[in-house]
C-alpha cells in the first residue's frame, strides 16, 4: 500500500538510479508466472502428485511449489518478497489518487501469493516479512516512518485474511470450481477492506488524508491488483483442442483490436462493453486459464493507457488516479462474472468427463463379467456333460430301488446345472452381440402347442390349468424357431412355476398386419409393482419369489431372445392377481449386420 507520491514523474530515483516504469515491473511479474506455469507444465507428468501424502494433482503455480522441496518453496517465497519491493516501488511512479492512495498496487499480489506459497506454520514469519518488505518499498519511496509502518502492516494483514479465507486446510489454494471463484472473491473483497481501513486510519492520524476518500481509492487499488494477478497462479492447466488453436488465435486479435479501439486516444464513446462477449467466447471454448490471463492482459493495457491519460475514463476526470479506479471497477466487474461462467463451465466439463471414464469402467466391468462367466460355462460344460452321461448310463443298468432313486436325484440335477450353464452361455453371446439368429419361415401356432403339450405334465402335476388359444388369420412370421421355442418355454414355464394349485395359465397368439403378439397370463402370486423394472436383471428375484426355486435368469434370457428376434416384451402385474406378459414380434424383422453386409455386396436390398 502506498501514500502520498512526491513526485509527479514516471520514474522514481533510488540511490541514483532510475527505475523501470510500474508497468515494466508487473510485466516482470507475468512473465516469471507464465514461465513457472510452463515449467510446471513439463514437469507435472514427472510428478503429478503433491508431498506428505497428498492426493491433489499437481494442476497450477501455488500447488506445485507446494510440491517442491522446503529449500525451493523458500527460494520461491524469497523471490515474491523481492517482487513486493520492486513492485510497491514501481507503483510509486504512477500518479496518485486526490486521498493520496497509489492508482494501482500490484505489490499486494505479490504478498497474497508468498503466503499462499508458505504451508503451516511458515505463514507467520512470511506475514511478517510482508509488512516489513512493504514498509520498506514505501519509506524507499519517500513516506514518512509512521506511514510506511502502517501500510506495511495493513499490506501484512490483507495478505493474512486472503490467504487464511483462499487456502484450505492442509491444502494449497486453487482456482477450479465456482465454489473456489465465489471464495476468491470473498478472501479479496475481506483483504480490500482490511487494507482500506488500515490505510485511512493511518493517512488520517499521519496525514491529512480524508477517511472515507483514502477507504474509497485504496479498495479498488488493491482488490483489482488481487483479482487480476494472483488467479495466474491459481487457475489449473487444461490443454486446448488442436483444433481450436487457430480459433483461439482470432480470438485474441479480436480482443487487442477491441482493446484498441475501446482505449484509443480520444475515444468519446463507452466501448469497454464490447470486451464482455469476447471474454465469454473464451470462457466457453477455451477454459479459465486462458480467461485469467486475458484478464490480465486486458487490465494491464487498460491501466497503462490510463495512468497516461489515454482512454474514455479520463475524458472529464481531474486526474488519471480517479479515472483509475473507475476502470479497476469496471474490470472487476467483469473479472468476476466471467471467472464464475469459465470455473462453471470448467466444473461441468470435469464432471462430464468424470461420468465417461465411470461409463467406460463399468462398461469394461461388465465385459470381463461376461468373459467370465462365458469362461467358467465353458470349463463346466464339460464335466456336467460327463457326468450327465454316466448317470444315464446308471439308469438304464439293474439298481435297486434306493440306489435308482439316487441316479434319478443326480439326473435331474444334472440336467437343471447343464441348463442353468446353456442359459449363462447364452446371456454372455447376447451380451457380446457374438451371434445371430437363423431365420426361417415360422407356423407360430404349431410352436405354441408342441410347447403347451410339453410342459403339461409339468401344469397337471402343479394342479394348475394350461390352455391356449388362437386369432384367426395367418400366424406365420420370418424368424428364429429354436428362439421363439426357448421364450415360450420360459414363459409358459415361469407362469406354471409362480401359479398355485387349482390356478390357470393361458397363452394367446393373435395377429396384426406387421406383427403377431404372444400373450402369457396367470392368475398367481404376481410380482410386486416395486420389483417389476428389475425383474429383467440379471440374477434379481423379487420378493414373492423367494420361497421357490430358481435362478433369476429366466426373464433376462427371455428378454435377450426377444431383443434378438427384434421384438419387444412387456411386463405387467398388480402383485396379487396374478402376471400379464405380452411379447410382440415383427413378421419381417430388420436385416442384421450380415444380411446388410451380403445385400451391399450383392448390391440389392436383402431378401426376406
Amino acid at each position: 500500500m502506498s501514500a502520498l507520491t512526491s513526485s509527479s514523474s514516471s520514474t522514481i530515483k533510488i540511490r541514483g538510479i532510475s527505475a523501470v516504469p510500474w508497468f515494466g515491473h508487473v510485466l516482470a511479474l507475468i512473465a516469471a508466472l507464465g514461465l513457472v506455469t510452463r515449467y510446471v507444465d513439463f514437469i507435472q507428468p514427472h510428478h503429478g502428485r503433491l508431498h506428505r501424502g497428498d492426493t491433489a494433482p499437481v494442476n497450477n503455480v501455488v500447488s506445485w511449489l507446494w510440491a517442491v522441496p522446503r529449500n525451493w518453496r523458500y527460494a520461491a517465497i524469497a523471490g515474491l518478497l523481492v517482487l513486493v519491493y520492486l513492485l510497491g516501488l514501481a507503483a510509486l511512479t504512477a500518479p496518485s489518487s486526490a486521498s493520496g492512495v497509489a492508482a494501482w498496487w500490484p505489490a499486494a499480489a505479490g504478498g497474497v501469493l508468498a503466503l499462499c506459497v508458505a504451508r503451516g506454520l511458515e505463514r507467520w514469519p512470511v506475514a511478517v516479512l510482508v509488512g516489513l518488505v512493504s514498509a520498506a518499498a514505501n519509506l524507499s519511496g519517500g513516506r514518512p516512518l509512521p506511514v510506511a509502518i502502517g501500510f506495511g502492516l495493513a499490506n501484512a494483514l490483507e495478505a493474512v485474511v486472503v490467504a487464511a479465507i483462499l487456502s484450505r486446510r492442509d491444502e494449497p489454494a486453487r482456482l477450479d470450481t465456482v465454489r473456489d471463484v465465489m471464495r476468491f472473491t470473498i478472501a479479496v473483497l475481506s483483504g480490500s477492506l482490511v487494507i482500506g481501513l488500515g490505510a485511512a486510519v493511518t493517512l488520517t492520524l499521519f496525514s491529512s488524508g480524508e477517511f472515507g476518500a483514502v477507504l474509497l481509492s485504496a479498495i479498488p487499488s488493491h482488490a483489482f491488483a488481487v483479482f487480476v494477478l494472483v488467479p495466474l497462479a491459481l487457475v489449473r492447466r487444461r490443454p486446448i483442442n488442436r483444433h481450436r488453436r487457430l480459433e483461439m488465435l482470432i480470438q485474441v486479435g479480436c480482443m487487442l483490436l477491441v482493446l484498441g479501439v475501446a482505449y484509443a486516444p480520444g475515444q468519446p464513446l463507452p466501448l469497454s462493453f464490447l470486451l464482455l462477449p469476447l471474454l465469454t467466447w473464451a470462457a466457453f471454448r477455451f477454459g479459465i486459464r486462458v480467461v485469467g490471463w486475458e484478464l490480465c492482459g486486458t487490465a494491464l493495457i487498460a491501466s497503462a493507457v490510463n495512468s497516461v491519460g489515454v482512454g474514455y475514463f479520463t475524458v472529464g476526470q481531474g486526474n488519471t488516479a480517479a479515472a483509475g479506479s473507475l476502470v479497476q471497477i469496471f474490470l472487476l466487474t467483469y473479472a468476476v462474472s466471467v471467472l464464475l461462467l469459465a470455473a462453471e463451465l470448467a466444473q461441468r466439463d470435469d464432471l462430464l468427463e468424470r461420468e465417461r471414464q465411470v461409463v467406460q469402467a463399468l462398461l469394461d466391468l461388465n465385459r470381463q463379467k461376461d468373459d467370465f462367466v462365458s469362461s467358467v460355462s465353458h470349463e463346466l460344460r464339460t464335466p456336467i456333460t460327463s457326468i450327465l452321461g454316466y448317470a444315464e448310463e446308471l439308469e438304464d443298468t439293474e439298481l435297486d430301488a434306493a440306489q435308482a432313486r439316487y441316479t434319478r436325484v443326480i439326473v435331474r440335477n444334472s440336467h437343471r446345472l447343464a441348463q442353468l450353464v446353456e442359459d449363462l452361455l447364452d446371456l454372455s453371446r447376447m451380451s457380446t452381440q457374438s451371434d445371430t439368429a437363423a431365420l426361417e419361415s415360422v407356423d407360430l401356432r404349431t410352436l405354441v402347442v408342441d410347447c403347451v403339450e410339453e410342459l403339461a405334465p409339468q401344469a397337471h402335476e402343479a394342479g394348475v390349468s394350461l390352455t391356449a388359444e388362437f386369432s384367426d388369420g395367418p400366424l406365420r412370421l420370418r424368424t428364429s424357431a429354436s428362439d421363439v421355442r426357448r421364450m415360450l418355454t420360459n414363459l409358459v414355464s415361469n407362469a406354471v412355476k409362480f401359479t398355485p394349485a387349482d390356478g390357470q395359465v393361458w397363452v394367446g397368439v393373435f395377429a396384426d398386419t406387421e406383427s403377431v403378439l404372444v400373450t402369457v397370463s396367470d392368475n398367481g402370486i404376481g410380482i410386486p409393482p416395486a420389483d417389476i423394472e428389475r425383474v429383467f436383471d440379471r440374477f434379481y428375484r423379487s420378493a414373492s419369489a423367494e420361497s421357490l426355486p430358481g435362478t433369476g435368469l429366466g426373464l433376462p434370457l427371455t428378454k435377450g431372445l426377444v431383443d434378438r428376434l427384434g421384438g419387444s416384451i412387456d411386463l405387467q402385474s398388480d402383485g396379487r392377481t396374478g402376471t400379464h406378459v405380452t411379447v410382440a414380434l415383427p413378421r419381417h424383422p430388420a436385416a442384421g449386420p450380415e444380411e446388410l453386409s451380403r445385400a451391399d455386396s450383392s448390391g440389392g436390398a436383402p431378401r426376406m
